[in-house]
C-alpha cells in the first residue's frame, strides 16, 4: 500500500519537477545529465533522454527514483541570485521525499527510525508549496 501511495506521489511530484524546471530553465541540463548518467552496478542506464520518455514503466521509475536527486543537484547546482531559495527549497522538498521513502523500505522501524521518516515528510510538507503553480 505504501509503495503504491509513494508511486503516485512520485509521479506527480515528477510533474511538478518538470514544470519548475521549464519555468526557471534548467530542463534542458536535467536532461543532459540524464543521458550522460554513467554506467553503475544495480542502475540502468537511461536509454531515452529525460524528456523522450513518454511513459514509465516500473523499472524505469525505480531507476529514475535512484539518480534523480543527484541529477537535479546537478541541474541546480549554478543558480542566479533570484533562483537561489527556489533551487534550494526544491531540492530539500525532493530529498525529504526519498529520504522517507528509502526509510520506509526498511523491514523494521525502530522509535528514531519512525522520528526520523515524519521529520522527512515534515519538510516535503513545509517545502512542498515551492510546486504550488504546477
Amino acid at each position: 500500500m505504501l509503495h503504491t501511495v509513494y508511486l503516485g506521489l512520485f509521479q506527480y511530484l515528477m510533474d511538478w519537477l518538470q514544470g519548475f524546471l521549464k519555468r526557471h530553465g534548467p530542463l534542458e541540463v536535467f536532461d543532459e545529465v540524464w543521458k550522460a548518467l554513467p554506467p553503475y552496478p544495480g542502475l540502468l542506464v537511461p536509454k531515452k533522454a529525460y524528456l523522450e520518455v513518454t511513459q514509465w514503466q516500473g523499472k524505469e521509475m525505480r531507476n529514475l527514483g535512484q539518480c534523480v536527486l543527484g541529477v537535479l543537484a546537478v541541474a541546480l547546482r549554478q543558480p542566479g541570485s533570484a533562483q537561489l531559495i527556489p533551487f534550494k527549497r526544491t531540492r530539500r522538498c525532493v530529498r525529504a521525499l526519498f529520504d522517507f521513502n528509502v526509510m520506509a523500505k526498511y523491514r523494521s522501524h525502530p522509535a528514531e527510525k519512525i522520528t526520523y521518516m515524519e521529520d522527512s515528510l515534515h519538510t516535503f510538507h513545509n517545502m512542498k508549496d515551492i510546486f504550488l503553480e504546477f
